[in-house]
């Protein structure tokens, strides 16, 4: 039965990852607290999942028109000599 709550190193990677975008069940947050609670490596990783998150929804994502795409494009093509 306790086996069934420790996790490894790996599985504690995904669920951190699947934490960002907030997909845990009960049962899953609660394997990925006991792991981090014993395990620094994994801990920080967690901070640091969380440190990106953060600044990506920070971005202001800027959209690019067709006619923008196709001019950059000729223009890294005119740089690198093709």
């Amino acid at each position: 039965m306790i086996a069934r709550l420790f996790i490894n190193c790996d599985d504690a990677h995904v669920l951190s990852t699947r934490d960002q975008y907030r997909d845990l069940n009960s049962k899953e947050k609660f394997r990925l607290k006991l792991h981090n609670s014993h395990c620094p490596g994994c801990r920080d990783f967690n901070k640091n999942n969380d440190v990106f998150t953060k600044k990506m929804n920070r971005l202001k994502w800027v959209r690019l028109t067709d006619d923008q795409k196709e001019l950059i494009k000729n223009r890294l093509k005119e740089e690198l000599g093709r």
